[in-house]
Order: structure tokens, then C-alpha cells, then sequence
């Protein structure tokens, strides 16, 4: 048989904010047992890369773990590989942050494990040309792409057994090729299948290479799939498929040979130069149309947070560019950021990611921490401090409203009906507009498919890429689209027929203009003054909203909604319209039952419920368990007040879920323009744990008995 070589590369990852029993679980059922495997196994030689945030969390709970790496390393068995500590997506982050990740991770595996590494990790392998530079002064030699990268830049499947130089003038990078059919057969194919392969590989390229080179196998890819992804862990351990593989290595080993990338590099030469394009693997190239980057553009949700990390990496960069004397918090303000910039919330594919709220509460939790340290560097001479700015925040051409206080952060977009797009609470690092829409996905029709299925195919072992078997009946109910992004203080005119029922299903019409047009911008003794002119029927209106930051706990806003002459005569007169103002609002426990309605003293119902109350002037939501809550008063008295949960459909790779993403409170005014030609609704907004809210002890109690209850329409009078 003809000599070949196999490198292998396990990726082990948990983002940041992942629940603690889930990276147990992973630890329990995948990585320990997989090291445990392999340390049986000392001459075969494979690599890990264990991104920061894992790291972080086995330094604290299983330190033995990776005293037992550092054994393997310094006895030759295994390679460690760098990349970006916090695992973010290298070009979606500023380039000073791509150097400073990568340095910190290699700084990290040198000082841990006693072994300077020499590659970096790519991740979701997602690639640009210019890395190449960024690559080389972070002092990294190699990395891993998928095969789809050099297909796109010309080569052959059959050319790609070995490694390619990329790069310009003087900076080189070695990249190889981690082969796709290995991604899908390794664990999943039988063991003699994937032998068979390796033996047919290393007959024919061993007659086509010259004898300078040894043909190499590359397979780099999730070491999840040994035994957390779903059915893994029978297959893998129980019905032995990696002992039985690492025994075939084993009994192969006089003619296929495991070997570390950097040997490899430093034996064999390459195979030639490459000019590698943007790309990523196939999947990811479907999910995205060609470019990560347009994520981005698909969840508005996702770029509102990039952008945000954006903004914090520059105001941390340019305050340490002019003062040395907080160097030391401004580097913990960027371990924060760094932190905010793992990957997995700002997408979505097969896993989650940006539909599971508590991947995206904690990026914001790190970023708006970040921020906080640098702004009080930057006015720590002030006892009290207020900015408004007018920047283009989302480089779409167009200037956004950012307001700034110890206690708050916001974000208007003038653009998109003057909404309130972000709003951090800074005491407690949270965003309470962490909201996500719902939007068609293309896996929706595949959900109503699978429940027009009679039997359900229980017995393979699949791949995370195949069709996923799991429905529950009821959530076809729930796929329904937002036509508007789910923010604060979009501003509806609705038909005096309209229901709550309509509202959250989004099968209402809007009578006017208002709800998306673009606002105008005033800023007035620190406040901010949105205004438009726009139609309500066939009538013109101006309507203004002026917010303003009260306190350290409330913010007001103050609408001013005017009527030309033609509203009070004619024959749309006595067509009275409702002004409806929609808040949608996240909680640090989203919808947990320590949550609560409440108007007054009086309990109305939990976060999951849905209903109509009029005649209030307020309502809140209150943490029995002493948390944080907010309150809203209003004057005048609301002609009705709604109330929902926004629930989405996504996939992930154990089923299809339905996530909680935000409440949603409408509050909604009468207005009759025959009657009056000028309305001045006020909203109050305070948060915290005021002590007038009311504490309910037996609370969950009441929920269990049935008190929750609530149906449409219901009254406080």
C-alpha cells in the first residue's frame, strides 16, 4: 500500500452565555470521553483547538481536564491551535480586535500548556484574503479551510491532497484543506467505509504527486459530534465507532499515518500557490447567499448588535489612545468586549444562535459592561453626564440618535418610523429591546411537511444536516411574521375595529403613514424631538415625540399629535382612529414565573399570557423575587391597553422550538380630530424595584390555580 499521511483537527466550542448544564452535559457526554479515548491511543497524533470560552469555564470546573491536554502536548501526541479567544467571526471584528484575540489565545495555550501554537482556527471557516495579513502578525504559519474554499478558486477535488500557500509578496500563509466527504462520514459511515476511502485516496494521488510530497488527508471540523450532537454519543461510544477507528489508525499505521499540521509543514512542500476568495463551507454559503456578512442584513437584530460592538471597540480604542492612567480598565474593558464579539448570537443556521435570547443577553451584557468602564475613564471628572449624538451608528448612510447617561444608553432611528432601538439599562448591563422579529424562514415549510407525515423515520444515525424529525403539532399555529421590527415607540393609526387579536397576529391595517417613515431631529436642552408630517386616512397630521432622560431609573416621552383643518369637517369627521404605541421589552429572566402584569396594586396576568385592559393609567411588569422591573404611567387614561408574547419558530439541531423573544404592550389612545385638534400623550417609563410595586408572595401559586387566566377585554374600574 502507498504511504499517506491524515492530519485531524477537533474544534470543542461553547459560546459565551450558554447555560452551564449544557456545557456540562457536552463535557460529560463528549469531551472527556473523546480524551480519554485518544490518551489510550498515544501515537496517534491529532489537534484541538478549545476556543476561550470553554476554556474559561473548564479552568474553573474541570482544571484536570487540561492538566491532562498539557500531558498529551509535551509527550508529542497532540498539537494546540490558536484562533480568536472568544471565538468571533475575524471579519465582522475590528482588525485591531483580531490581533488582540488571536494574541491572547496564543499568550494563553503558551503559559497553559508550555507549547507555542502555530495555527489558528477559522471560524464557521469563514474567509477573506486580507486575514492573510492579519495572520501573519499575530505570528501564526497555518490554518484550516474546507475544500469549498479552493474549489471556488479554481482547483480540483483530486489537486487538493496536501497544503497551498496563500498571500502576497512576503506574507505567506499555509491553508489546507479539510476534505468535505471525510466532514460527513467521520463519525456517521461505518468505520471500513472511511478506511476505504483513505486506501483509494493514497493509491491514486501517491501516482500523481511527485516524490517530494507524501499525499495528506485533512479533517478538520466539530469535535461536538463525538457524542453531544443528538444520537452521537450511542454510535460513538456505546456502539464503539471511535475506538474501532482509532484501532484501524492504529493497524494501519505502516502505510497511513497520522501526523500534526506543523510537521507536515515543515517535511513536505506545498503543492503551489492559491488566491483563496471570500467563502465559508456549503452550508454556511447557503444560509448566507455567498457572504457571512449578510447575516447581517437578513436579522436587523444581529446588526444592531454588530454595530454596537463596533461602536464600543472605538470609543475603547480612541479613550486609551489619549489617557495611559486607566490602562488597566480599559483592558478590562476590552477582555469585555472581546467577550461580546463571540460569534454564535449574531447568526443563525442549524443551531440556534441568534434565536436563543440568552446568547444574545449575554453579548449585550459584555458590551454594554465595556462601555460602561470606558465612559467612566472618559467622564470620571463629571458627578453627573449627558450626551446626545448624531452619528451614522449603522453605517447605512444615515445619522441614528444615541443618548448616553450613567444609567442609560439609547438608540433612535430617525429612519425607521424614529423607533427606539436599543435601550440599556447600565446598572445592570441589559438591553431591554434584545428582541428578535418573526420572519420566514426556509425551514417553516418544512415543518408544515413533517406534519403531514404519517411515520417518522426514528432508526438513522443523521448528520446535523439532515431534515430534522421533531414537530410539535401546535407550532405550525405560531408562524406568523412581524411587518415591522420588534422596537419601542413605533407609532400606528388603527381602525377603531381594531383587536388586540389582530394586532399580535399582524392582520391588521394601518391607516397611516407613520409606523416607518423617516422623522426629523431636534435636540432641545437634552432631549430629543422626533417629528414627521404624514397621512392618517386621507388627512394630514404632525406628530412629534420628544424623549427625555428624567432620572437615573426614567425616561419620558412626550407626544404632540396635530390635526389639519380638513380632520374636523368632512365626511371622514366622525371616523375616530386609534393611536396605538407598541413597546416590545425584554427582562434579564425573560418569561420566567418570577414575572408579572401589574397595574396599581392589582395582579393582571404572567409574561406568557395575552389579553386587553381599558381605562388604565399604568401598568408594569413586576419581579416578585425583588429583580428588575418596569413601569409605565400614561396620561391620559389609555383607551385600551394590549398585551402578548412575540414567540418564534427556529431550528436547532435537536428540534424545531418555539423561542419567547419579547412582551409586547400596545398602549392605545382614542382620538376624535372632530373634537380636537391637538393630543398630548405622556408615557413615563422608570425601572427598578420601586417600593410602591406590589410583592405577591403566594404568587406562583395563584399562576397554578388558575388566577392567570386572563381573557380580552377585561376592566380595572
Amino acid at each position: 500500500m502507498n504511504e499517506a499521511y491524515l492530519s485531524l483537527a477537533f474544534h470543542l466550542h461553547q459560546p459565551v452565555g450558554n447555560f452551564e448544564s449544557v456545557i456540562e452535559r457536552a463535557y460529560q457526554n463528549c469531551y472527556l470521553p473523546f480524551i480519554n479515548l485518544f490518551s489510550e491511543f498515544p501515537e496517534i497524533k491529532f489537534s484541538l483547538h478549545i476556543s476561550g470560552c470553554l476554556l474559561d469555564y473548564l479552568e474553573v470546573k474541570h482544571s484536570d481536564f487540561l492538566s491532562k491536554l498539557k500531558g498529551m502536548a509535551a509527550c508529542g501526541q497532540l498539537e494546540l491551535i490558536s484562533g480568536g479567544y472568544y471565538e468571533p467571526i475575524l471579519i465582522a471584528i475590528p482588525e485591531a480586535d483580531v490581533l488582540g484575540q488571536i494574541k491572547m489565545l496564543s499568550k494563553y495555550i503558551a503559559k497553559r500548556f508550555n507549547y507555542k501554537p502555530k495555527g489558528a482556527w477559522i471560524p464557521e471557516r469563514v474567509w477573506r484574503p486580507e486575514l492573510t495579513t492579519l495572520l501573519n502578525q499575530a505570528k501564526i504559519k497555518y490554518c484550516i479551510l474546507d475544500d469549498t474554499h479552493f474549489l471556488k478558486a479554481g482547483l480540483k477535488k483530486e489537486e487538493l491532497y496536501g497544503y497551498f500557500l496563500t498571500g502576497r509578496g512576503k506574507e505567506k500563509l499555509a491553508v489546507f484543506p479539510s476534505d468535505k466527504h471525510l466532514r460527513y462520514s467521520i463519525p456517521f459511515a461505518p468505520v471500513s467505509e472511511v478506511f476505504a476511502y483513505f486506501a483509494e485516496v493514497a493509491q491514486t494521488k501517491a501516482q500523481t504527486l511527485s516524490k517530494r510530497v507524501r499525499p495528506l488527508l485533512t479533517y478538520g471540523d466539530d469535535a461536538e459530534k463525538f457524542g453531544e450532537w443528538p444520537g452521537t454519543y450511542k454510535w460513538v461510544y456505546e456502539e464503539k465507532w471511535l475506538i474501532n477507528f482509532l484501532s484501524q489508525l492504529r493497524k494501519n499505521s505502516p502505510w497511513f499515518k497520522t501526523v500534526h499540521f506543523s510537521d507536515y509543514l515543515e517535511t513536505y512542500p506545498a503543492l503551489g500557490e492559491i488566491e483563496i476568495p471570500e467563502s465559508s463551507y456549503d452550508e454556511m454559503l447557503e444560509w448566507t447567499g455567498g457572504s457571512w456578512l449578510n447575516f447581517l442584513k437578513k436579522y436587523p437584530e444581529a446588526d444592531q448588535m454588530h454595530k454596537k460592538m463596533f461602536y464600543v471597540s472605538r470609543k475603547i480604542s480612541s479613550t486609551l489612545a489619549k489617557t495611559k492612567a486607566d490602562a488597566d480598565k480599559l483592558r478590562e474593558a476590552k477582555h469585555l468586549l472581546y467577550r461580546g464579539q463571540c460569534n454564535c448570537a449574531y447568526w443563525h443556521g442549524v443551531f440556534g444562535g441568534l434565536y436563543l435570547y440568552h446568547l444574545r443577553s449575554a453579548i449585550y451584557e459584555n458590551l454594554i459592561a465595556a462601555e460602561k468602564i470606558a465612559d467612566e475613564v472618559i467622564h470620571k471628572k463629571e458627578k453627573a453626564w449627558q450626551e446626545v449624538k448624531l452619528i451614522d451608528f449603522d453605517n447605512d448612510g444615515k445619522e441614528e440618535v444615541i443618548m448616553e447617561s450613567p444609567s442609560f444608553s439609547l438608540c433612535l432611528d430617525p429612519q425607521d418610523g424614529g423607533v427606539l432601538k436599543e435601550l440599556d439599562y447600565r446598572p445592570q448591563n441589559i438591553n431591554l429591546i434584545n428582541t428578535l422579529s418573526r420572519r420566514p424562514e426556509t425551514y417553516h415549510k418544512k415543518i408544515l411537511e413533517l406534519l403531514k407525515q404519517a411515520s417518522l423515520d426514528k432508526q438513522k444515525v443523521h448528520t446535523i444536516h439532515d431534515d430534522i424529525r421533531v414537530v410539535d403539532s401546535s407550532i405550525s399555529q405560531k408562524l406568523i411574521y412581524d411587518r415591522f421590527g420588534r422596537y419601542c415607540l413605533r407609532d400606528h393609526f388603527l381602525s377603531l375595529k381594531t383587536k388586540q387579536a389582530s394586532f399580535m397576529e399582524n392582520t391588521f391595517a394601518e391607516l397611516g403613514t407613520f409606523a416607518g417613515c423617516a422623522y426629523k431631529v431636534k435636540e432641545d436642552k437634552g432631549a430629543v424631538i422626533l417629528s414627521a408630517a404624514g397621512n392618517v386616512r386621507q388627512h394630514r397630521l404632525e406628530l412629534s415625540k420628544k424623549i427625555k432622560l428624567k432620572s437615573k431609573q426614567a425616561l419620558v416621552i412626550e407626544y404632540v399629535i396635530k390635526g389639519d383643518q380638513a380632520c374636523l369637517t368632512g365626511r371622514q369627521a366622525k371616523g375616530a382612529v386609534l393611536f396605538a404605541v407598541e413597546f416590545n421589552f425584554t427582562l434579564p429572566f425573560l418569561n420566567s414565573d418570577r414575572y408579572g402584569y401589574f397595574s396599581g396594586v392589582k395582579r393582571i396576568a404572567g409574561l406568557e399570557e395575552e389579553g386587553a385592559i381599558g381605562g388604565l393609567a399604568s401598568f408594569g411588569v413586576c419581579d416578585i423575587n425583588g429583580g428588575l422591573g418596569l413601569n409605565l404611567n400614561f396620561s391620559p387614561r389609555l383607551y385600551e391597553l394590549w398585551f402578548f408574547p412575540v414567540q418564534t419558530v427556529s431550528q436547532s439541531e435537536r428540534s424545531y422550538e418555539l423561542n419567547f423573544q419579547c412582551i409586547s404592550i400596545v398602549l392605545v389612545w382614542r382620538l376624535d380630530f372632530s373634537k380636537s385638534k391637538r393630543y398630548n400623550p405622556k408615557i413615563n417609563i422608570s425601572l427598578g424595584t420601586p417600593p410602591t410595586w406590589p410583592k405577591v408572595k403566594n404568587f406562583l401559586f395563584l399562576r397554578r390555580k388558575g388566577f392567570c387566566g386572563i381573557k380580552q377585554n377585561l376592566s380595572l374600574s
